[in-house]
Order: C-alpha cells, then sequence, then structure tokens
C-alpha cells in the first residue's frame, strides 16, 4: 500500500507541473506574424532578430529570437500589438 501511495504522490507532482494553462502552440512562419505584433516585439527588444513565431491557442504570439550573446528570448503579444509578456 505505501508503495502505491507514493507512486500516485510522484505522478500527481509531475502532472501538476506541466503548463497546463498555456495550451499547445503551432509554429508559424514570420511572414504570419501580423505586423502590429512584431513591431510591439521589436519595441520591446530593440536589436533583436526574430527568427521563430508560435501562434498560441489563446490567439497571442510568441516571437523569438537570440541576443548578440546568444541568449533566446521571447515576447508575447496579441495580434493587434498589445504586449503580453516578456521572458
Amino acid at each position: 500500500m505505501p508503495k502505491n501511495f507514493a507512486s500516485i504522490v510522484m505522478l500527481s507532482i509531475l502532472i501538476g507541473c506541466g503548463s497546463i494553462g498555456e495550451g499547445p502552440k503551432v509554429q508559424v512562419k514570420m511572414e504570419e506574424v501580423p505586423p502590429a505584433a512584431l513591431k510591439t516585439a521589436q519595441d520591446k527588444l530593440p536589436g533583436m532578430v526574430f527568427t521563430e513565431a508560435f501562434l498560441k491557442k489563446d490567439g497571442t504570439y510568441e516571437v523569438r529570437g537570440k541576443t548578440k550573446t546568444g541568449k533566446v528570448r521571447e515576447v508575447e503579444v496579441k495580434a493587434d500589438g498589445t504586449f503580453v509578456e516578456l521572458e
């Protein structure tokens, strides 16, 4: 019985650590990112070269690029250019 309990607790912890609220995202071409969204991303991270974009289930875009030092940065924006989050 204790062994099963420990397994159940561990499984619950692992499931709970997932990103349940984020939902799936689909990679899109940079050309498909609305100009207003891309402008906001560029305003938040000036000089950044964005190379990847993802469309999330909630309709926001996650735009990614690397800094000159190689650090990956992400900006989340809505299609209308509204800023959501900077990572």
